[in-house]
């Protein structure tokens, strides 16, 4: 999950705090509710337990520890996803595949090692089973990953530590992400994370392309793509096939680093997976009055995207890609009243169109703080859109 990885003309940038208040006051003209949350009224049960089984936090002191670290934090670094208490979602636990294949080919027990597993998500092979086929020297990525919390998730939950990569434009969420979880000795941000990170930036010299090109097995993006316009999506989709692919063979293992059985006859997937805003009718749409529009893809949308970047002409990847295999689930926007009450968006409207653009932060519109998905207007047809792509190459 991340607001970070965006174009500066983007509204996810920081709002101003007021010169001369604490950052637990209330919103103002220059804090506006829809950015700013002051009071945490419940933590999701996710993070509850990871907070006391990863962190050691006991229950009854989470909510002073989550509340102290978001203030000292938000005073100086007034993101919105510190504001909405946005970061205490985990994204990557409630993907589709998180269980069936995103965990078990990063388990410790089995790093490094070939997982072939049923599954009924769409990636199969002719016995009806998936096959995620790493690299030797493969690793995950979170791209724009905020405060890491996704990775210390997968951490709790058994995924092998040494091949866990996290990359944030903001340096700021690394060090916040270390107070919040208090595990900077165990897992140092020199192993770890790469902060800042451009996303737009391809340079071979930049340190995402020198620790990361073509070493991506698993490369997770949430909350990334639906920040820009269709052509910039493209350019974040080409980064993507870099992390994964490298910008040529020689990004990848040579014929003597490869294992028995990894010859040049034989293929192998990646993941590409996350979730974003989507819409049931894909297009550009307005973000706010003199911003720039974003594009909200639908399932199909989405699909042509990722088969359009991987065949052009002038990409790195076209002879390389075997075949891409892209997935979408599209989910209503589930609305709260702040106190554990919650409705979807047929249920609040009486018709699939849901609040018809109505702020977030709108009386008619009371959402729950823990279940925001992101800042701005709940347009008809708006949904939650989690994917993935396969990528099956040479």
């Amino acid at each position: 999950m991340s607001s970070t990885l965006q174009d500066p003309n983007q509204s996810d940038q920081p709002t101003p705090p007021p010169p001369s208040s604490s950052a637990s006051s209330a919103s103002s003209p220059s804090r506006p509710e829809k950015l700013y949350q002051a009071t945490l009224k419940t933590i999701p049960p996710a993070m509850s337990a990871l907070l006391a089984e990863y962190s050691g936090i006991p229950p009854q002191e989470q909510k002073a520890h989550i509340t102290t670290v978001r203030d000292r934090a938000y005073a100086t670094h007034p993101y919105p996803c510190l504001g909405r208490w946005r970061f205490l979602e985990l994204d990557l636990a409630d993907h589709p595949l998180y269980r069936s294949e995103i965990l078990p080919a990063l388990s410790s027990s089995e790093s490094g090692t070939s997982q072939t597993r049923n599954t009924t998500d769409g990636s199969s092979t002719a016995a009806g089973r998936t096959t995620i086929d790493f690299l030797s020297n493969s690793i995950f990525l979170d791209l724009g990953c905020c405060l890491g919390q996704d990775i210390r998730k997968l951490i709790h939950d058994g995924a092998d530590a040494t091949r866990l990569m996290g990359a944030d434009l903001n340096p700021e969420f690394i060090e916040i992400g270390y107070s919040l979880f208090r595990d900077r000795d165990r897992f140092p941000w020199e192993d770890h994370f790469i902060a800042p990170a451009d996303v737009f930036d391809f340079s071979p010299s930049s340190e995402l392309s020198r620790r990361c090109d073509g070493r991506v097995g698993i490369l997770h993006c949430t909350a990334v793509f639906h920040l820009f316009g269709l052509d910039e999506q493209k350019m974040v989709a080409r980064r993507c096939l870099r992390l994964v692919l490298g910008s040529g063979y020689g990004n990848h293992a040579s014929e003597t680093e490869k294992g028995e059985g990894e010859g040049r006859g034989t293929t192998k997937k990646a993941l590409i997976c996350g979730g974003q805003a989507g819409h049931i009718r894909a297009g550009e749409y307005a973000r706010e009055p003199n911003k720039k529009s974003r594009y909200r893809h639908n399932e199909q949308s989405w699909r042509q995207m990722w088969e359009e970047v991987v065949a052009e002409d002038d990409g790195a990847w076209k002879d390389r890609v075997v075949k891409v295999d892209v997935h979408a689930v599209m989910e209503e926007r589930t609305f709260g009243d702040g106190e554990g009450q919650s409705w979807n968006q047929n249920q609040s409207s009486g018709g699939a169109g849901g609040v018809e653009g109505r702020p977030l932060d709108s009386p008619t519109n009371s959402v729950a703080n823990n279940t925001q998905r992101q800042i701005g207007s709940v347009e008809d047809g708006f949904r939650w859109m989690k994917w993935w792509a396969w990528l099956e190459f040479r």
